[in-house]
This record gives C-alpha cells, structure tokens and sequence, in this order.
C-alpha cells in the first residue's frame, strides 16, 4: 500500500536495455521524502551522454525494471524530509550528480533525492539553465581547475567542442586565462563554436589536426588537451602537445581498440590521466567546486548554453536529438513544456 504522503506523476522509464525507443513516458509513483531528503516538483531537466551508457546496459549497477533515469534535475521543492537543514518547501534546486538513478531518477514530472546531492539553482538562471549547469560545470570544474593547473596563455584543445562540456570548458579556460583551440567535425558547427568562445576552431573532416595546431601554437604545441572521444585520434593528440602536456580524457565516444603510444608519452614527458566526475568522494572539493560555480554564475563569466528544449511526452525525440550529435550545447527537456 503506498505511503499517503506518496504521489503519482509522470516519468520516464524503460523496461529493456536499448536505443532511445525504449523509453516510455509512464505514471509512477514518487515516494515522500524520508530522513535526509527532500521531493522535488521537476520544471526542467537535463541529458547526459552517460545515461545513454545507463540505458543500454553498460554500466556495471543492478537495475530493477521498470527503472527511471536521469540524473540533472531543476525544479522547487515540494516537501522535506526529517533531518533535513538548509532547504525549505519553495526553494529552487539543482540535483548533482551521483544519486542512484534507478530510484530518485530525475526524467519526469518529480523525484526525490538526498539533501546531500541537491543544491540551490543560482538566482541569476532560470530553471532551464539550472537544468543545463551542475553536471556539465562540476565535470568542467574537476579536470579544468581542480586536476590541472591552466596559466594565462596556456593553448589548450577542447575536442568535441560542441557536446554539452564544450562552452563551460571554454569558459573556465578563459576565467584562468587560457587560450581554446576547439574542434568541431563538420563546418557546419564551426561558427557556433567559435560564437562559444573559442579562439580557433579546426574542422577536423577539412583540415589536419596536427598540422593546425602546430601552426596556431607557433610549432610549441598544446599544454593541454581534453578530450572525451577516445579511440584513434589519441595518437594525434600527443603529436599536436607541448612537451611535458596533458592530456585529460573524460569521457568515452569511440571504442575502438588502440594502441596505447608509449614512445610518444615518454619521449614528450606527456601525462595522460583519466577523469570521471564522482561527486560524494570528497565533500570539501564538492564545496569548492560548488562555490566556484557560483561565484561565475554571479560574475555573468559562467552561464549555461541550452542548444534545445523538448516536451516531456518527446522524450524519445529529445534524446535521439542528443545522441545523433545535432545540438550545440546542452539539451533540456521541459515537462510543463506545450
């Protein structure tokens, strides 16, 4: 029998591992929050190209069917649970990423989730921003400020320059005064990256990557590069960086097998170093990253660029937007959306 403080809304939800065609828009019910959590009446959300990874059954986690998805949520709190602190009914939050998706999944009408992985969306955003900020920005934070440390002038190479981490990267790459050289595919992106923020932007179908880099950074190369492709372009990569650069790889777009280049990484004195956002490891660095955030959002140096919005009922039309490549920036899905 379900909880009368239980309610009933829209979310969305699969039954198989799959394509975008598994989702489904369905009436779930939406517990009450217990100790430590709040309920949040959702007004936008984000998507992430890990959910995709979630949904097709790559990601080693127990998932009980039906189950929800989604991990960036924006909307008000709608009630709060015993113990909790710092939030209040009629607050505008953020979710963070890390909650268990399977149970507090933010895709859809509500969700409930742990304080501890929510956040007030700064004033200055809307909800649609808020929805399009935590995730892409934290991430952004981790490799960009925390992992690494960018100097005025420094060259760095943000591939993929397009995706959801392309503009908050360019954007804290500038605030640490930092020089972008983004990649972009296809021509038809490329004015829109360099709207971003970028200084160059090589069109890797057109031109040679190596090549234009070497050219742009008076032959002394890249002292960073990020890359969330993976795959073959690697090798190219180290050709085109400074000797004692970095490389930072976050993401995974092309799982082809390569051969990792050894002679190239010593030779150079090049780091190579992964990164993957775990955002319950370190509570202090969750602060300072949080406050960071903020700090840029108030300032107008960090702000959120939504490529597209979707209706909650074109879920599937949303996330085959997303994953065929099309946006620049993020994409939001708005459930009250006409």
């Amino acid at each position: 029998m379900a909880d009368s403080d239980s309610m009933q809304a829209k979310a969305v939800v699969f039954e198989s591992f799959g394509g975008p065609e598994v989702l489904e828009v369905r009436e779930v019910e939406v517990s009450p929050p217990g100790p430590g959590e709040i309920r949040v009446r959702t007004r936008a959300f984000g998507l992430n190209r890990s959910e995709g990874y979630y949904r097709a059954g790559l990601y080693a986690a127990d998932i009980a069917f039906p189950a929800r998805i989604g991990y960036e949520g924006a909307g008000v709190v709608e009630s709060v649970g015993p113990g909790v602190t710092g939030f209040a009914v009629g607050d505008r939050v953020g979710s963070l990423p890390g909650i268990q998706v399977n149970a507090c999944g933010c895709h859809g009408e509500a969700f409930t989730v742990p304080a501890n992985f929510a956040t007030h969306t700064p004033p200055e955003l809307t909800d649609i921003e808020g929805a399009a900020l935590w995730s892409s920005y934290l991430t952004t934070y981790g490799m960009a400020v925390d992992l690494v440390d960018i100097r005025p002038g420094d060259w760095v190479v943000a591939t993929a320059a397009s995706s959801s981490i392309g503009s908050p990267l360019m954007q804290m790459v500038a605030m640490q005064g930092g020089r972008v050289i983004a990649t972009t595919r296809t021509a038809a992106k490329a004015q829109a990256v360099r709207d971003m923020g970028a200084e160059h932007v090589i069109v890797t179908d057109d031109e040679d990557l190596v090549e234009r880099i070497k050219e742009i950074t008076d032959g002394k190369g890249a002292r960073f590069v990020f890359d969330p492709i993976g795959g073959p372009i690697l090798d190219k990569l180290l050709d085109a960086m400074a000797p004692r650069g970095t490389l930072v790889l976050y993401s995974i777009m092309d799982f082809a097998p390569v051969e990792f280049p050894v002679r190239k990484v010593v030779a150079n004195n090049l780091k190579v170093l992964g990164f993957a956002l775990m955002i319950a490891e370190d509570e202090e660095q969750n602060r300072r990253a949080i406050a960071f955030i903020r700090e840029g959002v108030r300032q107008g140096k960090l702000r959120p660029l939504v490529s597209k919005t979707f209706a909650l009922d074109d879920i599937r039309e949303a996330v085959g937007y997303f994953e065929s490549l099309q946006h620049v920036g993020k994409v939001v899905v708005v459930p009250d959306q006409p």
